[in-house]
């Protein structure tokens, strides 16, 4: 059984974790943007679904657990997250929160148009092991988890359906906290933007500039002259497959 002590400690974490968390942001983000660009932009389609997804454990989360299938700003994982928002009516105890790369946090240059604390105010928690024990230990929020982290969405249309090496903790917290993970698969991501390849050694120097990663193909030029153009994205048609 857990201490109060430990119950406290658990507490105060996750209240740091919901620091810049905005409820009422998301919301109105999701209802009045991103169900647009879900429905009438990306043509958002979820197969396999219909039934909805009941935790084993009523105190502990489930874990969603997806790949990225391309070399673009991560619209798949925003696109999920909104609709599965939707879904579960805005209840946002329900929403699965995102693991990110804590690089997208810390710099500036990766939140859209440099609004500050964009992606924890949209309920990204930093991607840390005590971040993710905490998730599981509070409950409050399902997980969202893109195990192949920032190489996933740097891989490169050449490798768009190879699984870059992964981290495994998510399967090592689902049998610690007797959960079920549910399996995702992101189909056409990599056409938000096609044609577009990886140079590790061009990316390793971008991560010395704070930039994630820097995309090869016919985006590249309009990035060079128009910067925001590194959050643009074709209008792929999104597919989420349980």
């Amino acid at each position: 059984m857990t201490s109060p002590e430990n119950n406290q400690e658990i507490e105060n974490k996750a209240l740091e974790l919901k620091r810049y968390y905005d409820a009422d942001y998301v919301r109105s983000a999701n209802k009045h943007l991103m169900d647009t660009i879900a429905n009438d932009y990306f043509r958002t389609e979820f197969i396999g679904f219909e039934a909805n997804e009941e935790r084993v454990q009523p105190d502990r989360p489930l874990i969603y657990a997806s790949n990225h299938s391309g070399m673009a700003f991560p619209w798949d994982a925003i696109i999920f997250a909104s609709q599965t928002l939707k879904a579960q009516n805005y209840d946002l105890k329900r929403m699965p929160r995102a693991l990110a790369a804590p690089m997208l946090s810390y710099q500036r240059l990766t939140a859209p148009y440099l609004l500050p604390n964009f992606w924890k105010r949209c309920g990204c928690v930093d991607a840390t092991t005590d971040n993710f024990e905490t998730m599981m230990e509070s409950g409050e929020s399902d997980v969202l988890i893109y195990p192949e982290g920032v190489p996933g969405i740097a891989k490169g249309f050449n490798n768009k359906y190879d699984l870059q090496r992964f981290s495994s903790s998510f399967v090592r917290m689902a049998i610690k906290h007797k959960t079920d993970i549910i399996p995702i698969s992101t189909v056409n991501a990599e056409y938000i933007n096609p044609w577009t390849y990886a140079s590790q050694a061009v990316n390793r120097l971008m991560n010395k500039m704070s930039i994630p990663f820097l995309p090869l193909g016919p985006i590249l030029l309009p990035l060079l002259f128009f910067p925001w153009m590194f959050y643009f994205g074709f209008p792929a048609k999104l597919t989420y497959v349980i």
